[in-house]
């Protein structure tokens, strides 16, 4: 047999393997398309699963269905994702839980947080909102500082919880300032701003729609936002770099992901029908209107995203010494 005979049959075989993959990746989606949401229906994953899955696009048809599957600090859902075939069909919600987790659990995860799932799309971003009780006497982020420093250990932030993006928020705030606020964990956003409306703390760091309704009645007054923008419903509110705070720029992400194997020619098929649903007009301002931003871009696009998260994460879990112990 030459070796030209060997490359060929080589070549032949290849093509072949590949054919099978190109002709799904042609007829896809040829089933409904299950997107699992790893927490309980009605929470901001839940809700953008199902707009993005009611929002009309041709290219990935009506058929998607949504499976909450909640449990474990949303790993039990994720967890199904990782282990589904990997033909596209099965996808996942996932938000800031999924970076933070991978060095906040560690060894812990059933799963490696990059190598067992590919990336499809960043589908929201939200900002993080440092918001005061009203009766603390610092109206912007420099008097906060200093009310801080000169009371060390007094003032407190609350958070959604420990390890979440609001913790790790208002731990970066920390080491940027040097304010030395000491955190106090709530069981979920909505008693952590509820917490700082009473004076149980005196700050709290939240998305913009948990914090919102007590900034507008006064019960809260807002210091900063991350982004490179102000919000337009806190217009006088400003960013943090515009408050001297260039290092706090945390958001809150939400996307989609798939397992690992899924064929490059599927998860780009994904994409960009995610994609035609997030420019709709319509998706985008239901989007806005529930204090998000609209995401997109490619799968390339997403993982690296993920990849600074990981990254931004983990140096605040390290430097912190955030662990899951309450």
């Amino acid at each position: 047999m030459t070796r030209h005979t060997l490359a060929w049959g080589a070549a032949l075989a290849l093509s072949c393997a590949l054919m099978p993959a190109a002709r799904a990746a042609d007829s896809f989606p040829a089933q409904p398309i299950r997107i699992v949401v790893p927490y309980a229906p009605g929470g901001a994953s839940d809700v953008l699963a199902r707009l993005l899955a009611s929002t009309p696009g041709p290219a990935l048809g009506d058929r998607i269905i949504i499976e909450n599957r909640a449990g474990g600090a949303s790993v039990a859902g994720t967890n199904a994702v990782a282990t589904a075939q990997p033909n596209g069909y099965t996808l996942g919600v996932v938000d800031s839980a999924f970076p933070i987790n991978a060095t906040l659990l560690g060894d812990k995860l059933p799963y490696d947080t990059r190598k067992d799932f590919r990336a499809v799309i960043l589908v929201a971003t939200s900002p993080i909102v440092l918001s005061v009780n009203k009766d603390v006497p610092a109206h912007s982020v420099a008097e906060l500082v200093a009310l801080a420093k000169a009371q060390p250990n007094r003032l407190n932030f609350s958070s959604a919880g420990n390890g979440t993006a609001l913790h790790l928020a208002g731990e970066r705030f920390n080491m940027a300032t040097g304010a030395g606020l000491v955190h106090v964990p709530y069981r979920g956003g909505a008693p952590s701003v509820m917490a700082v409306v009473g004076g149980e703390t005196q700050v709290n760091f939240s998305a913009p729609s948990t914090v919102l309704p007590h900034i507008q009645s006064g019960r809260l007054r807002a210091l900063a936002v991350t982004g490179t923008h102000r919000l337009p419903s806190m217009p006088d509110v400003p960013t943090f770099a515009e408050a001297g705070v260039p290092e706090e720029t945390g958001v809150i992400s939400f996307g989609v992901i798939a397992p690992k194997g899924v064929p490059d020619a599927v998860i780009d098929k994904l994409a960009a029908g995610f994609e035609e649903r997030l420019k709709t007009q319509a998706l985008a301002q239901r989007i806005a209107e529930l204090g998000f931003e609209a995401g997109g871009g490619g799968a390339a696009d997403y993982a690296s995203f993920l990849d600074k998260e990981i990254a931004a994460s983990r140096e605040i879990i390290q430097k912190a010494h955030i662990t899951t112990a309450e």
